[in-house]
């Protein structure tokens, strides 16, 4: 009987110390299952993301001066690039694809002087506009100098893109910080005839005749 006791307790005692094992390996599995999504979901998020962003704005065939940035690498390349020209901006809407529209014209770009990479605003909208002080709805060009902002330029629907988008990038590396590219001033009709009517009314004012004083004095 003793025996038996001391072998019925014997097996209790090797079956909880199975149990503690087993127990031990599930919560290390658990634990490393945790820590994996932990690492890996956010890797395959941003994979997923870049997949997904290359696939919408890679339709436009851009020059050879003009590239898309990584989504997941773009902010890393900004700050590593010694100058680097970046465009921000939804890829979408009319001042979007007018600038687009030049950036894939080869004839307009052989007059470009530098490089340009665009930055597509599709995901984390509010952690690009407040990390580079943008507006996502705006087509903002930032240059940047060992990863600083030194200039920008802001694009708005009333620039003409075929003309002036160039010539603005070409001194974007030479220009003030926050210029906004604007169509050049043009003199109105209405001021040009305003103008020549006080022209004309000066000169229609008569002038004293010194014969006339002179005949005046003498009476």
């Amino acid at each position: 009987m003793k025996k038996n006791f001391v072998d019925v307790k014997d097996d209790f005692v090797a079956s909880i110390n199975k149990q503690k094992k087993l127990s031990a390996i599930i919560l290390a599995v658990l634990v490393l299952f945790i820590i994996s999504l932990f690492i890996v979901v956010p890797k395959v998020q941003a994979n997923i993301r870049s997949s997904e962003i290359n696939s919408l704005v890679n339709q436009e065939r851009l020059t050879k001066k003009a590239n898309y940035l990584e989504a997941k690498t773009a902010d890393k390349t900004i700050s590593e690039k010694t100058a680097m020209t970046v465009l921000f901006s939804v890829p979408s809407g009319k001042t979007y694809e007018n600038v687009i529209a030049v950036l894939k014209d080869s004839n307009q770009m052989k007059e470009f002087n530098h490089s340009i990479y665009i930055y597509p605003i599709v995901y984390e909208a509010e952690k690009i506009e407040k990390k580079y002080n943008i507006k996502k709805n705006e087509v903002t060009i930032l240059f940047f100098e060992n990863g600083k902002e030194k200039n920008r330029i802001i694009v708005d629907e009333s620039l003409d893109t075929k003309t002036m988008l160039i010539p603005a990038l070409n001194q974007l590396p030479l220009s003030g910080v926050g210029q906004s590219v604007q169509p050049p001033t043009t003199t109105s009709t209405e001021e040009t005839t305003e103008t020549t009517k006080e022209d004309q009314t000066i000169n229609e004012e008569p002038v004293d005749d010194p014969n006339t004083e002179a005949d005046s004095i003498v009476q």
